[in-house]
């Protein structure tokens, strides 16, 4: 009996060519898309589930009370580690470690590594194994992961061997005492070599400072320990070592935030590392990945709605068949396992076809999404158990509502063909309304993430950024020495019009860095806040900014190195008439008093997720050395003058790598994510278009073959073919328009929280909507007219010779 269902199975779905091709390529489609899209989503809640304590670490992060709200870092001064251990119960262990760079060779010329300096705890509270020595770890120690030393000692049996690392300005001798596996890639720490944190060269003058923040802190509770207590017992740890800033942010009217405190210690737990924006770990954002997972539910949703119509549509067309059986004594089960079986067959082929256009497609999306989908991931027993769930529910409703509904028709009606589905086609007018409604959220969702984009790359931000190169320094070398080296050897070039430098980067340059530094001090009885950047002579010249009062910083002027450019916002919160001239002291205990020299118009530096805040500019010294190397050409040969600057590189900084930028690339790459959600938007909005357009296809063509006769009488009675194409198209028009209806508010809701995340932003205007619900209206209208004009122009005679 089975052998002859499939054998029947086959031949139907061979007799039907055409809209099995259809069937078989929406689902295929839509199965490869919401596949990536769903393992990409699977890897990324995955993140750090390889440590065996993972269930009781956090890292440790402040908050702080200010008048508007409360602001939150996971920066952590050096004492406070040591001081947790000491002080607070409930506690295991805790770590601290410092990432970064550093220089690192043996006999060859020095490569960059990713150094991290860690506690000697670090190794027993978060896993990574070591495949040969010790992890003790000693002062004069250095573990090494296995990559690093395949690439430096061409074996992983590296144990014995010395390195020498660059650590500030001196190189430092080390002994490789281990070789860990390489940490996974789905590890929040990453890391090509470890030594003690007493070797970070800031930890001498910072180790008992407790106002510089720059270590990640992390705690191991003990086993079943709860955070909330560790929350609750550090009010007091945090009243004993920050009372008197406590006391400033009373005075200067900060609103208590959370347990009414000024000031605060929190744990975010190791599963939420990757994600929560507190933490500087974090590298994606949950709302992104929900996004992804929208879209792949909501494909696989309209193709399995599109699945199940063109398995309806199929059926009912073979009702005199199911007629036959039934009268030769079939019984409903028989039906049902049949028609299960066919869409069960259809779905298989799918399913295989779409696993093979992921597994195709996969390079380029991740690569699109810059991150790596193992095919192993199919493996896992959880994204197995959803593929077979999946192909078992769509088949058996696909399948099994059209055996229902003909094996519950009186089997007279099913030998002419008339088939009782339902006066009002509920079931067929919801599917069509929700194919519809999420089709029409993602054309407008599209619509504004595009123009959104569009705003973002054309806002001017303040500053030359077509025509500045910029050269980071790179960990291990100096930067005010570097930056005189390249400023000798680009004298030469004509093309060159002006060298300046920072300690900051504008965007996010091709060495991955970005941050900023936020300066607090008291001034006339209250607090400042003013975000601080040191740059070099010639910066205002190099990046086109616009002095607004007073002069630039002049290398003659030997006063000019205590001397401030303030932007506009600045010299507003400082409040004071004549701005420039003005004296601040930012430390009240501090000898020196910089004078502000001049002001500068208001310019982006950061994302325009943020609004421009205050912002001092200072002379960089010899303490503080910049970190980055800001080159204006001549915009004639901008990539001419690119080769030149390498070429100046490779003379003032022999055998370090060489990764400059232009500061609109920089300040693109800010809006990464923005860009990759718009072009998913897209794929989405055109594949939910395509797969929605499929299943409206075959409804249409059910419900005309249902009203074949009705069709033939009324042109016998003379009606027009434009009149019967409009009364067919009509009723699904209707649905579609309602569908718009349902989709707008929706549209409108979802895209304006979204843009509330940028301070500078487009304003949702109703020609959008009208725009993607005119798109819907033409795409379903063309869809249908297709059937119904055919159905119009068809032989009246042949029509009613079909009852």
């Amino acid at each position: 009996m089975i052998k002859n269902y499939l054998k029947i199975a086959w031949r139907s779905i061979w007799k039907s060519k055409q809209v099995s091709a259809i069937n078989i390529a929406g689902l295929s489609m839509a199965i490869a898309v919401a596949l990536l899209l769903s393992l990409t989503v699977y890897r990324e809640f995955t993140f750090d589930q390889f440590h065996e304590n993972r269930k009781d670490l956090y890292q440790v992060y402040m908050e702080e009370a200010y008048n508007d709200k409360a602001r939150g870092r996971s920066n952590m001064p050096y004492p406070m580690g040591p001081a947790l251990a000491t002080e607070m119960p409930g506690l295991k262990a805790v770590t601290r470690f410092s990432n970064g760079g550093a220089s690192m060779r043996t006999t060859d010329l020095p490569q960059e590594v990713t150094l991290l300096c860690v506690d000697s705890t670090f190794l027993q509270m978060f896993t990574f194994p070591a495949i040969s020595g010790s992890t003790a770890m000693g002062i004069n120690d250095a573990v090494i992961s296995e990559t690093t030393a395949k690439r430096y000692f061409k074996t992983a049996d590296a144990v014995g061997q010395t390195v020498l690392l660059r650590l500030g300005s001196n190189w430092e001798s080390f002994k490789v005492a281990a070789v860990l596996q390489d940490p996974p890639d789905e590890s929040s720490i990453r890391f090509d070599v470890l030594l003690r944190i007493e070797n970070n060269p800031a930890y001498k003058s910072d180790q008992n400072e407790w106002e510089n923040f720059s270590l990640h802190t992390f705690v191991q509770l003990q086993p079943g320990g709860n955070p909330l207590a560790f929350e609750q017992a550090a009010k007091k740890f945090m009243a004993s070592h920050y009372a008197k800033r406590i006391d400033e942010l009373k005075k200067m009217g900060a609103k208590p935030g959370k347990g009414e405190e000024y000031m605060r210690l929190g744990l975010v737990s190791m599963d939420n590392v990757h994600f929560d924006p507190v933490s500087s770990l974090s590298k994606m954002k949950r709302p992104v990945l929900y996004m992804l997972l929208f879209i792949a539910v909501f494909l696989l949703f309209i193709a399995s709605i599109n699945f199940m119509n063109l398995t309806m549509a199929r059926a009912f067309t073979r009702a005199k068949e199911v007629g036959m059986r039934k009268m030769l004594g079939a019984a409903r089960l028989q039906l049902v396992l049949q028609l299960c079986g066919e869409a069960m067959i259809l779905f298989f082929i799918s399913l295989v076809l779409g696993m093979a256009l992921a597994y195709i497609l996969m390079p380029g999306f991740t690569a699109f999404l810059n991150n790596k989908l193992p095919l192993s991931l199919l493996l896992k027993p959880q994204i197995m158990a959803g593929i077979v769930g999946c192909f078992l529910l769509i088949s058996l409703l696909a399948g099994g509502y059209p055996a229902l509904v003909l094996a519950s028709s009186k089997t007279l009606q099913v030998l002419k063909g008339k088939i009782n589905t339902g006066r009002k086609h509920y079931l067929r007018n919801s599917l069509i309304v929700a194919q519809f409604v999420i089709s029409c959220i993602m054309i407008c969702c599209t619509i504004v993430a595009w123009q959104q984009m569009n705003y973002l790359n054309s806002k001017p931000l303040g500053i030359n950024t077509h025509e500045v190169v910029s050269v980071p320094v790179g960990n291990g070398h100096d930067g005010h020495q570097v930056l005189q080296r390249l400023r000798a050897a680009l004298k030469q070039y004509p093309d060159v019009l002006a060298v300046s430098a920072s300690s900051n980067n504008f965007g996010r340059g091709k060495d991955g860095s970005m941050s900023t530094s936020i300066l607090s001090f008291d001034h006339n009885d209250r607090e400042v806040q003013t975000h601080i950047m040191s740059i070099d002579y010639d910066f205002v010249k190099t990046l086109d900014l616009r002095l607004l009062a007073g002069r630039d910083m002049d290398r003659a002027m030997a006063a000019d190195s205590l001397g401030l450019l303030i932007n506009e916002n600045m010299a507003r919160e400082l409040g004071v008439k004549e701005v420039v001239g003005h004296r601040i002291r930012f430390d009240e205990n501090a000898k020196e008093e910089y004078t502000v020299l001049g002001v500068v118009k208001n310019y982006h530096f950061k994302s325009l997720h943020e609004e421009i805040a205050p912002l001092t500019l200072f002379l960089s010294n010899r303490e503080d050395p910049p970190s980055y190397i800001f080159v204006k050409v001549s915009p004639a040969n901008l990539q001419g003058s690119m080769q030149k600057i390498e070429a100046a590189w490779k003379t003032a900084v022999p055998g370090a790598a060489f990764n400059a930028s232009f500061l609109d690339e920089n300040t693109n790459r800010l809006y990464n994510d923005e860009k990759k959600l718009s072009r998913i938007f897209v794929s989405g909005a055109l594949l939910t278009i395509a797969i929605s357009c499929m299943g409206l296809f075959a409804i249409a063509m059910m419900a005309i073959n249902q009203r074949t006769r009705e069709i033939g009488v009324r042109k016998v009675l003379g009606a027009s073919i434009g009149s019967i194409t409009m009364l067919v198209s009509g009723d699904f028009l209707k649905l579609v328009v309602l569908s718009i209806l349902i989709a707008v508010p929706l549209a409108w809701l979802v895209m304006g929280n979204w843009l509330n995340n940028y301070a500078y932003s487009i304003r949702l205007n109703i020609w959008i909507f009208l725009a993607a619900g005119l798109i819907a209206i033409l795409v379903a209208a063309i869809t249908i007219s297709f059937q119904t004009i055919r159905a119009a122009l068809a032989n009246p005679v042949k029509s009613l010779r079909t009852e």
